[in-house]
């Protein structure tokens, strides 16, 4: 009696397509490297542009200018040479309101001082005697990611960044505040990118630009965040009875 016996094997057709799907994964290899490569990349990226959106969230918390971080009395709004539409208006006999036209006798925004007085902002820009109390103080700051931290207000390095090259540059500079305000519709004419006036003007603009010495043509983009200020004085919170 002749018995035959069957073996599990490997037939040709399953070999061929084991060596095709085994070649489609190796040529798939490189570009998975380098995708995975550029999400890297990117979430480093992604890192230095929070910090410097933290950075310039930071900075708007100071005192518009150096004249008013007084903190015995209300920040008033500063006498500056900016738009003619904001400056303090007059009454019909000629006196100054200490305030500007259009807002309200009880508003809390004045161009006058606890003292009576009125201040003038400073046209200077920069840091005075190392305090970082004002807006303009952070002007030509330089934050180092990567390294580790130090207290310095003007050179800032912070650590845990893959990245040691990545670097924030702050400017502070005022810009045009003229946009017809006593028109329907105003109009701004790119402020941020036009040239800086001379003098002082009401509006400070703050500007974070994220560097890198890296070769990599993500990270070697320069990205730049801006942010602005008005000189606007004091808020007044409302209360509520119950």
């Amino acid at each position: 009696m002749l018995i035959t016996q069957l073996r599990k094997g490997i037939a040709m057709i399953e070999l061929i397509f084991a060596i095709v799907i085994m070649g489609i994964v190796l040529m798939s290899a490189p570009m998975l490297v380098s995708q995975a490569s550029n999400s890297g990349l990117v979430m480093v990226q992604q890192e230095a542009i929070a910090a410097a959106s933290t950075n310039i969230g930071m900075i708007l918390t100071r005192h518009w200018d150096e004249q008013d971080t007084n903190e015995s009395m209300e920040s008033p709004i500063l006498v500056a040479n900016g738009s003619s539409e904001l400056n303090e208006a007059t009454d019909a006999d000629g006196n100054l309101t200490g305030r500007r036209a259009g807002t309200p006798v009880l508003s809390y925004r004045s161009f006058l001082t606890s003292l009576g007085g009125r201040l003038n902002a400073s046209a200077v820009l920069g840091a005075e005697s190392g305090d970082d109390d004002d807006i303009d103080d952070f002007n030509g700051q330089t934050i180092t990611l990567g390294t580790p931290a130090t207290a310095d207000a003007t050179t800032t390095e912070v650590g845990d960044y893959a990245d040691t090259s990545l670097q924030l540059l702050t400017a502070v500079s005022y810009i045009n505040d003229g946009s017809g305000y006593n028109g329907r519709q105003m109009t701004f004419n790119k402020p941020f990118r036009s040239t800086p006036p001379t003098g002082t003007t009401n509006i400070k603009a703050v500007s974070t630009t994220v560097t890198s010495g890296s070769h990599d043509a993500a990270l070697g983009t320069n990205i730049t965040l801006r942010a602005f200020s008005c000189n606007i004085g004091t808020y007044q919170l409302e209360e509520r009875s119950f």
